[in-house]
């Protein structure tokens, strides 16, 4: 049998629990609407007008469009990989744009093709150093694709944030490469510590105050989310209890205290309008101790509970989405199978995450709430073998269930099935399918 068999999962097929899942948190979550994204027929052809404004303001070097993954590489005459340009925003903005004012977005697309040169020295480098925010799994994906000679210099904020060194120019910003900083003789700490002082000379951007206890940061420049790494700025915003965060899009900071169940309300409320704006960043709650920033979500009975914790589970599902596509090309010649996080909604309206465990050969699955195993020789329309929450499973598999190293976001090889004894005795657990 197939390993591309779309399992029957609690009623639904895969795929279509998927779409089903997506059609529900893309309402007002749209950090899984690129499963909804328009036909692609609309995508395609809004790539053919980006190319055409790449080559309209640098005809240099080869272009080449991949649809499956929206972007564009431009290589460099002499066949090197120059840049890839992720169309995705791009294509959000220009979809929210007014018609008559869609050419602007173009003419900026265009210009971000154009790669800053590289700076000599270090010292011509450091006023043009700056810090962007964005989701972890994006820089991640870098890392693992290029090894040691990654093409980006980051480090993780909050577990699920990563900040990035950059250059940057009127038109375009460059990410700083981890063999430029070895050339100039320079740490990572040092230039952060430059870039952050760059941070603070751009031009301030107000606190706002949405309601008591509550402030936002908007800014027009793509580094409001940066504002994140500056203390006393959040600490500017009088809360009850340590702040807390969420970066919505890379103009935005929102802040309240994690004591303040009305602020927190308002925050996940703006949220869920923040990660509709272009550029989107991250749905996760961070909450500033004194370790850091690390992920947060308030108590069960917090009015704001279940709109901060779907907002994180659609980041998730989205990052879990980007990485499957990934990896599977990776594989596409290996017999590992590179399964997918389901998303499943609960009786109480809950959502959670669904990971498919086959006995049809070796796995990398996500980290899921629930495990669902599928026996392939009963065909893809058998129910489950058994459907077991994670934490169950992980205490009791052993070595069937081992972490894969160097993967975010976390990955688990299985490299065997349980036995029907094992099954059975989770199948008689009362526990095993309660969703924490």
């Amino acid at each position: 049998m197939s390993r591309n068999t779309q399992w029957k999962v609690a009623g639904f097929g895969v795929s279509a629990l998927v779409l089903v899942a997506a059609l529900v948190l893309a309402n007002g979550m749209p950090e899984v609407h690129e499963a909804l994204s328009p036909e692609a027929s609309d995508r395609d052809a809004f790539a053919q007008q980006a190319l055409e404004a790449l080559r309209a303001t640098d005809p240099t070097g080869e272009l080449t469009y991949d649809p499956e993954q929206f972007l564009i590489q431009r290589f460099a005459p002499d066949g090197g990989l120059g840049m890839s340009l992720f169309l995705t925003n791009f294509y959000r903005e220009y979809q929210d744009t007014r018609p008559e004012r869609r050419g602007e977005v173009l003419a900026r697309l265009g210009r971000a093709g154009v790669l800053p040169e590289a700076p000599a020295s270090y010292a011509q480098a450091r006023p043009l150093l700056m810090l962007v925010v964005r989701a972890r799994d994006t820089f991640e994906a870098f890392s693992q694709q290029a090894g040691e000679s990654a093409p980006v210099s980051w480090r993780p904020v909050g577990e699920v944030l990563a900040e990035a060194l950059v250059q940057d120019t009127p038109d375009a910003m460059r990410y700083v490469p981890t063999e430029e900083l070895a050339r100039w003789g320079i740490s990572y700490e040092q230039a952060r510590a430059d870039a952050v002082t760059n941070l603070r000379r751009l031009e301030a951007a107000p606190l706002r105050h949405l309601t008591l206890g509550v402030c936002a940061i908007f800014t027009n420049d793509s580094y409001g989310a940066s504002r994140l790494l500056l203390d006393d700025v959040v600490r500017g915003c009088e809360v009850k209890g340590d702040p807390v965060v969420v970066v919505p899009n890379r103009d935005t900071v929102l802040i309240t205290g994690a004591d303040d169940a009305t602020g927190l309300l308002t925050l996940a409320e703006a949220a869920l309008e923040g990660v509709q704006a272009p550029r989107p960043v991250d749905g996760h709650a961070l909450r500033l101790t004194a370790d850091g920033w690390k992920p947060f979500l308030p108590g069960p009975k917090s009015p704001s509970r279940s709109i901060l914790e779907n907002l994180a589970f659609a980041s998730r599902v989205r990052g879990y989405k980007e990485q499957t596509e990934r990896l599977r090309k990776e594989q596409e010649h290996s017999e590992v199978f590179v399964a997918s996080l389901v998303p499943a909604k609960d009786a109480r309206g809950r959502f959670f995450g669904q990971a498919v465990w086959s006995n049809e050969g070796e796995s990398l699955l996500p980290r899921a709430d629930v495990i669902v195993f599928m026996d392939a020789a009963l065909g893809p329309d058998a129910p489950p073998a058994a459907t077991v929450r994670w934490d169950l499973v992980v205490r009791d598999a052993g070595t069937l269930l081992m972490p894969e190293l160097g993967v975010y976001p976390e990955r688990y090889r299985v490299t065997g099935f349980p036995s029907k004894e094992q099954l059975q005795r989770w199948k008689a657990d009362p526990t095993a399918m309660d969703v924490p």
